[in-house]
C-alpha cells in the first residue's frame, strides 16, 4: 500500500512541476508576442506621424494579431482628422488604438 502510494505521489509532483514549468513557458512567450505586438503599433503611429500612405499603415496594423480590416479602418478614420497636429497626429493615433481595443485610458 505504501508504495501505491508513494508511486502516486511521485507522479502528482512531477505532473505538477510540468505544470508550472508549462505554465511559466506559456506566460514569457505571451511576454514577447505582446512586445512584438506593441512594437508593430508604435511603428504605425510613427508612419502615420511621418505621412506614410494609408495602404503602408493598414500593411502593419493588419499583420497585428488583434486587428482585423474593420479595426484599422476605425483607427484610421479616428486619427486622420488630427493628422495636422503637431506631432503629426502621433498621440491621436494610439489614443485610436487604444479605443478600439478596449484600454481607453486616457479619456
Amino acid at each position: 500500500m505504501n508504495n501505491i502510494l508513494a508511486k502516486f505521489g511521485f507522479t502528482t509532483i512531477v505532473l505538477l512541476l510540468f505544470y508550472i514549468i508549462k505554465k511559466i513557458s506559456d506566460y514569457f512567450y505571451l511576454k514577447k508576442a505582446n512586445y512584438q505586438e506593441d512594437d508593430k503599433v508604435y511603428k504605425a503611429a510613427r508612419e502615420f506621424s511621418q505621412g506614410a500612405p494609408f495602404n503602408d499603415i493598414r500593411d502593419t496594423l493588419e499583420n497585428c494579431l488583434d486587428f482585423d480590416e474593420e479595426d484599422t479602418e476605425e483607427i484610421l478614420s479616428q486619427s486622420f482628422p488630427h493628422r495636422s497636429d503637431e506631432d503629426g497626429g502621433y498621440n491621436a493615433f494610439i489614443k485610436a488604438v487604444n479605443k478600439v481595443l478596449g484600454e481607453d485610458v486616457y479619456n
